[in-house]
């Protein structure tokens, strides 16, 4: 990997790591989640990034996707496990990092960062899909917890925010190598026992998949800006709600659904309602080893 291009993996990285901290410091209950997504969209572009995807805040058994809607009144209370899932882009080179907040000291949060630690300790060229999979599941097991099965981790590149392969938090045959210069985000959900994930009906993130032809004027304009500034990475409706009332986006983002212009994000639920952890960095593989880019 070229120099200046692992530097803006750096950057990315040290944007979401410093938003990180300063939210630890600031999220307290009582706080409004659209204060916390609004606090990160701000420091994003104040730190010289842009977001790689809505700030993900998904609290309990809401596992991912979730992220506040225009006018959100929801708030943090006590004893939430309350999860954060920022993405930041540096000329689309891409840092993404997550965690998880709680008021009161939490077991599961504790060890979920020590499986995530465990997981990144054996990162050099030459590792296996397989070999991070069994390495995330067996520490999880040994602290007493279970795992979102079929959530993964996943690559990262220009201006790809899930790359393939998929990284399995699971024991699996995945022989699948991975090479220096190569650069992982890896994120194991940790839960009370072994779980999946449903989609609920809430939608609040979209994509751009593909020019279409749609009736609304609205519509193609939004499509256009979802692939020319958005870079054809995930945006919040709630952003569209800047140019657009509420009534044409409504009607905009029908339409590009059903003209499969657009991907869409479910919000994630745990099967079986327990509350949820999650944990990530993303982590670029240089010869011998291995940069965390988003401490």
């Amino acid at each position: 990997m070229e120099e200046n291009i692992l530097e803006k993996y750096k950057k990315a990285g040290s944007i979401t790591a410093t938003i990180r901290e300063d939210l630890l410091k600031k999220i307290k209950p009582g706080m409004k989640i659209l204060e916390i997504a609004e606090y990160v969209d701000a420091e994003i572009e104040k730190r010289g990034g842009k977001p790689a995807f809505p700030v993900n805040i998904s609290i309990n058994e809401i596992t991912a996707h979730d992220t506040p809607r225009a006018n959100d009144d929801r708030e943090v209370k006590e004893g939430d496990l309350v999860k954060i899932d920022i993405g930041v882009h540096v000329d689309g080179y891409i840092g993404d990092m997550a965690f998880t907040y709680c008021s009161k000291p939490s077991p599961l949060i504790k060890a979920n960062q020590e499986v995530l630690e465990e997981a990144i300790k054996i990162l050099k060229p030459g590792i296996t899909v397989a070999e991070i999979g069994k390495t995330i599941q067996d520490a999880a097991e040994k602290r007493g917890f279970g795992l979102i099965t079929n959530l993964t981790g996943h690559t990262l590149d220009k201006y790809v925010f899930h790359g393939q392969p998929s990284i399995l938090n699971v024991d699996n045959d995945s022989d699948y190598v991975f090479k220096e210069g190569d650069v992982l985000a890896l994120e194991p959900f940790l839960t009370e026992s072994n779980s999946t994930v449903k989609e609920s009906g809430i939608i609040e993130i979209y994509r751009y998949m593909q020019d279409r032809p749609v009736r609304l004027a609205e519509a193609r304009q939004i499509l256009a800006k979802a692939r020319d500034e958005f870079k054809q990475l995930p945006f919040a409706k709630r952003w569209l709600y800047k140019k657009f009332s509420p009534v044409k986006v409504a009607l905009s983002m029908r339409q590009l659904e059903e003209a499969m212009a657009v991907e869409t994000y479910p919000v994630l639920k745990n099967r079986n309602n327990n509350p949820v952890s999650q944990a990530e960095h993303t982590i670029v593989l240089i010869k011998n080893g291995h940069v965390v880019t988003t401490r």
